[in-house]
C-alpha cells in the first residue's frame, strides 16, 4: 500500500501556552513559576486520588495531574507529616503541571512541593469535569500526530478531497475550478494533517488560510474573491487524488473493482491515480470520483455489480 510522504510536525504545548490557551478557565499560577517551560506530551488527563493512597507506579509525569475537591479534603484531614509522606514522591516524579479545580484553596505543603520542585502549581475556577473535557478536547486537537504534506485540499459534496501530485501538474488551477462550480477549499499548497483517532483532519497553516497561488495571477484570496462560503478552516481527509500526466505504458485502474488505499499517519485512505491527458475535463471526473465514494458508502459498487452481471452473462452463453 501506498504511503502519504510528508513532513512530520511535532506540536509542542508548553505549560506557559497552556494557561495562555485555556483563558476561558481561567488558571491562575500559585507556585512552581520555575516550571512554566516544561512540555505537556499527553493529551489525558490523570487525577492523583491513588497516588495519594501511595500507589504511584502509575503516575503520568507528561499529563496535566488534577486536585478536586475529593483529594483536597482528603489532605486536609491529615496533619502535616501525613501530608508530606503522601505528596513528596508524587511531586519527586517531575510532574509537568498540578491543577487545583473549583477555585480550592491549597493546602501548604502542596504550594511549597510545588515551589520547591518548580512544579506549576495552578487553580482554575471551574468544576473538575468541566476542566478536563474543555482541556481533553483541545490537547488532543494540539498534540495529535501531524503530517504536512504538499497538495490541496477542497470540500466536494462534503467529502475532503486530497490533490497530491508533482509540482506545476495542475492542483491549484483544478481547485479553483471546482470552487468555481460551488465547492470549498480548505487549503492550498500545504495541508497540515492531524490523526485523531481513527480519522484524519487537514487544515491549512494559519498564515496560508484562504489563499491561493496561481501561476500567471501570483496570490488570490479565495474568501474576497467568493465569499467566505467558498472556504472552510478544517475538513476530514475522505478521499485522496493523485494527479499526474498521461504515461503510455502507465497502468490505470479501468474498471474500479480494485479498491486502492493510501496510508496516512497509519490510516487507510481511499485512493485513485487520476491520468491527466488533453480533452480530459478533470474537474467533472473528480466530482464523479467523489459521488462514487458516496455511492460506496451506501453499499452500491458499480463495477462489482458489473462485474457479476457480466459473469453471469458468459456463465449463460458457455451454458448454451
Amino acid at each position: 500500500m501506498k504511503t502519504l510522504v510528508g513532513q512530520e510536525i511535532h506540536p509542542r504545548m508548553t505549560v506557559r501556552r497552556f494557561v495562555e490557551t485555556f483563558s476561558t478557565l481561567d488558571l491562575a499560577l500559585l507556585a512552581g513559576d520555575k516550571g512554566l517551560d516544561r512540555e505537556i506530551e499527553s493529551p489525558r488527563i490523570q487525577k492523583l486520588g491513588l497516588a495519594l493512597a501511595g500507589v504511584h507506579e502509575h503516575i503520568h509525569s507528561g499529563r496535566v495531574q488534577i486536585l478536586g475537591n475529593t483529594e483536597i479534603s482528603y489532605l486536609a484531614r491529615q496533619n502535616h507529616e501525613d501530608r508530606l509522606k503522601n505528596l513528596a514522591p508524587i511531586f519527586a516524579k517531575g510532574l509537568v503541571c498540578v491543577l487545583l479545580t473549583k477555585g480550592l484553596t491549597p493546602i501548604p505543603e502542596l504550594v511549597d512541593l510545588a515551589q520547591e520542585t518548580g512544579t506549576p502549581l495552578l487553580r482554575s475556577s471551574k468544576t473538575s469535569s468541566l476542566v478536563i473535557n474543555e482541556i481533553t478536547d483541545v490537547l488532543l486537537s494540539t498534540l495529535a500526530p501531524t503530517l504536512a504534506v504538499h497538495g490541496v485540499l477542497v470540500d466536494v459534496y462534503g467529502v475532503g478531497l486530497l490533490l497530491i501530485g508533482k509540482g506545476s501538474i495542475g492542483k491549484s488551477e483544478t481547485a479553483l475550478d471546482l470552487i468555481v462550480r460551488g465547492h470549498r477549499l480548505v487549503s492550498d499548497d500545504v495541508v497540515e494533517i492531524r490523526r485523531r483517532g481513527d480519522g484524519l483532519t487537514g487544515t491549512p497553516p494559519e498564515l496560508l488560510r484562504y489563499h491561493m497561488e496561481l501561476r500567471g495571477l501570483g496570490i488570490i484570496n479565495i474568501k474576497d474573491l467568493f465569499g467566505v462560503v467558498a472556504t472552510r478552516a478544517r475538513m476530514d481527509i475522505d478521499l485522496v487524488v493523485e494527479m499526474e500526466h498521461w504515461q503510455e505504458e502507465g497502468v490505470y485502474d479501468r474498471l474500479g473493482l480494485d479498491e486502492q488505499t493510501i496510508s496516512i499517519l497509519g490510516i487507510s485512505v481511499p485512493y485513485l491515480l487520476m491520468p491527466l491527458a488533453i480533452g480530459r475535463n478533470v474537474t467533472i471526473l473528480l466530482e464523479v470520483a467523489v459521488r462514487n465514494l458516496l455511492l460506496k458508502r451506501k453499499g452500491i459498487f458499480t463495477a462489482r455489480t458489473f462485474a457479476q452481471r457480466l459473469q453471469e452473462v458468459l456463465e449463460v452463453d458457455s451454458d448454451e
